[in-house]
């Protein structure tokens, strides 16, 4: 949120070029590290495939990318001549974790899962869900979106309510 503009586009285009020169044409991900004191960044990996964060995309942009993959693989599909981002979104996760353990997974019984209304919810928990500690712990991400960034952040995401048991 706080990259100058040139800054900006000179990251996006490099991502593009990257892209562009191993004939790329999927959901993907260009990493670079950005050194705020010089003012420069550096390219870090590429991703080639969906990300975990790709419902702040999908928010950001208003579109489906798992749709158009599928679509993709299909051979049904036509990327749109522009995408334009609108407002902001954020995401946070949740995790069955214990932090007092080296974040070592907990297990255990959910007994409570509320949102707020105006979050975009992926989970595959709800209240009495058994959580195994035998894979990955992510419970559930929320994803707010706002004009702002801030309005994304303090507005929606403050509505947030978890509850579990640990065994």
């Amino acid at each position: 949120p706080n990259l100058p503009e040139a800054t900006l586009t000179a990251l996006q285009d490099a991502a593009v070029a990257l892209a562009k020169s191993v004939h790329y044409e999927s959901a993907g991900t260009v990493e670079f590290v950005y050194d705020a004191q010089a003012q420069n960044f550096y390219f870090l990996e590429v991703n080639t495939r969906l990300q975990v964060e790709h419902g702040v995309t999908e928010e950001v942009y208003g579109v489906d990318l798992v749709r158009w993959m599928i679509e993709q693989a299909a051979d049904d599909f036509t990327l749109p001549d522009t995408l334009t981002p609108q407002g902001a979104a954020v995401e946070v996760r949740v995790y069955a974790e214990n932090p007092a353990e080296n974040f070592a997974p907990c297990a255990g019984t959910l007994t409570a899962f509320a949102a707020g209304s105006d979050l975009r919810v992926d989970t595959w928990v709800e209240a009495g869900t058994a959580v195994s500690p035998y894979y990955d712990p992510m419970l559930a991400k929320f994803i707010a979106t706002g004009a702002t960034r801030d309005e994304a952040l303090f507005s929606k995401l403050g509505i947030v309510k978890l509850h579990s048991a640990a065994l």
